[in-house]
């Protein structure tokens, strides 16, 4: 039989066991987290391993656990909540993706100023002189550049788009570092059929707008902008007179590029075109010796072949290559690249990503693969055209009547396009 004694011993060691059990369950209970005071207790979910309060005596069990995260922007989604003793608990497959999504339109939102002006945030870089060295585009340290920009509609139909505010508010909002002023010859008051009153003003504005891409540290090309005339040859006299006053004015410009004829179409064969640069080029070199030189070539500038079979013998010449991204596809990226690779000088002075009518929507996949083109070689291009034409290829939309400072749903759908490679770094700047 146990004593008294004995039985009471036992009830205090069985007490001291239970106390000491208890509290040792609490204190590992409170160091893993589970609990923080005996009446703030957390339920774990086993589904996602997160941790959540129980709400029912306690209402802000937030600032005890949860870690505060004042430098979170309001915009962006916040990490998924886990306690500190946790740090090594990721976000799920799904909350990355959600969070990648969310970011990238934070970047697009920022684009866009306090006043909804759209901004791409790049600027392209001005290198001074250029040269021609080894079929490259190169500034004074012969180190190969790359100029990205847009081509004006004709200045003769849309003026409005080729003012000095225009060009700023390009370089500004766009960064781009080229603008192609493009002066029809034959069409519309062309400056070869509209009279010496047509003549001097449509003059004045190639005048007006180069000494806005100066200032504001642009290039500039100055186009010949033959179409409907087909070949340069029909109003050559016209082209050395014009030139001829142009190299005058701004022999002492590093940023002016002379293109002498924009598309010879119909029956001009290569042999007409270099006929016709002979004559105009020595215009140019008479007065300016290290002017960079486009010349056209035939077939709406996309016959680079026969020209390789005959080059010029001037320094400082490249030859033009126009495409449209619908309808200038895989054949066409061949015969540019072949050209290429024999080390022919090409600018691209004009390209499109619909069809070669201006018209339909932008084909994205032909795009992509000529940009890729673009980049890999680092071509100089400009994209036509800088207008509010009802047609696929005007950048502004039909329906906008603003010349400068365009909002992003200004734009065309070829307008957002180009915007989009500019605004995500696609169109690469180079290093200096």
């Amino acid at each position: 039989m146990v004593s008294k004694k004995k039985k009471f011993g036992a009830f205090i060691f069985a007490v001291i066991f239970s106390i000491a059990v208890v509290g040792g369950v609490f204190g590992l209970c409170y160091y893993q987290g589970i609990v923080s005071y005996p009446w703030q207790v957390k339920n774990v979910s086993s589904a996602d391993n997160t941790l959540a309060f129980s709400k029912e005596e306690v209402s802000e069990p937030e600032e005890v656990v949860v870690e505060e995260k004042p430098e979170v922007k309001p915009e962006v989604k916040p990490e998924a909540q886990t306690v500190q003793e946790k740090p090594e608990v990721e976000p799920t497959v799904e909350e990355t993706e959600t969070t990648s999504e969310e970011e990238q339109e934070v970047d697009l939102d920022s684009l866009v100023s306090e006043d909804g002006i759209a901004k791409t945030g790049a600027k392209m870089d001005y290198y001074g002189a250029l040269s021609v060295t080894d079929g490259k585009l190169v500034d004074s340290h012969g180190k190969e550049v790359q100029l990205t920009g847009i081509s004006t509609h004709g200045i003769n139909w849309f003026p409005e788009f080729a003012t000095p505010e225009t060009i700023a508010s390009l370089r500004n909002n766009f960064g781009i570092n080229v603008i192609r002023i493009a002066m029809y010859t034959s069409d519309y008051n062309g400056y070869c059929v509209g009279g010496s009153d047509n003549q001097k003003d449509l003059m004045d504005k190639v005048c007006s707008a180069v000494d806005a891409a100066t200032e504001n540290e642009m290039y500039v090309i100055i186009d010949w902008h033959t179409l409907n005339d087909e070949n340069p040859n029909t109003y050559k006299a016209e082209s050395i007179q014009f030139f001829g006053e142009m190299v005058r004015k701004y022999k002492d410009n590093d940023n002016v590029i002379y293109e002498i004829c924009n598309e010879p179409n119909g029956d001009t064969t290569w042999s007409d075109i270099k006929s016709y640069a002979k004559e105009v080029i020595p215009v140019i070199r008479n007065v300016d010796s290290d002017a960079v030189i486009l010349v056209g070539t035939p077939e709406w500038s996309s016959d680079l072949e026969s020209v390789q079979d005959d080059p010029l013998n001037f320094k400082n010449i490249m030859y033009t290559y126009h495409f449209y991204a619908a309808s200038h596809k895989d054949d066409a990226r061949k015969q540019l690249e072949s050209a290429l690779e024999a080390g022919l000088p090409v600018f691209i002075s004009e390209y499109g990503l619909v069809s070669a009518d201006g018209n339909g929507s932008v084909n994205t996949k032909e795009a992509e693969k000529w940009y890729d083109i673009i980049d890999e070689y680092k071509l100089s291009s400009c994209i036509w055209n800088l207008s509010n034409k009802d047609e696929g290829s005007a950048l502004i939309s039909a329906d906008c009547q603003s010349t400068l400072d365009w909002k992003y749903e200004d734009l065309s759908e070829e307008g957002k396009y180009f915007f989009d490679k500019l605004s995500k770094g696609n169109i690469k700047e180079n290093d200096n």
